[in-house]
């Protein structure tokens, strides 16, 4: 949160989602007490001209493609499936 006046300012929040209410961008994040909440969007860095810099691992907290990562990421996809011995889920 970089809102100074919230009160959840300086905190670090999981986000799952993005939502628009009576026109607003919301995003639906996981509030410190583990509990589903909305936040303005605009009162957090999320939509910075800079990315911030990752603070945990992919794996566990999601993953962003734009359309050119997408595309990489279908190559790498199939030429794993092309590679001996590799074998997607139900095959």
């Amino acid at each position: 949160m970089t809102a100074a006046i919230h009160p959840l300012f300086g905190e670090l929040l999981a986000c799952s989602a993005f939502k628009r209410w009576n026109g607003v961008l919301l995003l639906v994040v996981e509030l410190p007490d583990g509990s589903p909440g909305t936040v303005r969007a605009d009162a957090t860095n999320i939509l910075a001209a800079e990315p911030a810099a990752p603070v945990a691992s992919v794996a566990s907290t999601g993953l962003v493609l734009d359309g050119d990562g997408v595309q990489t990421l279908q190559a790498l996809v199939a030429a794993m499936q092309r590679r001996p011995g590799i074998r997607g889920r139900g095959k």
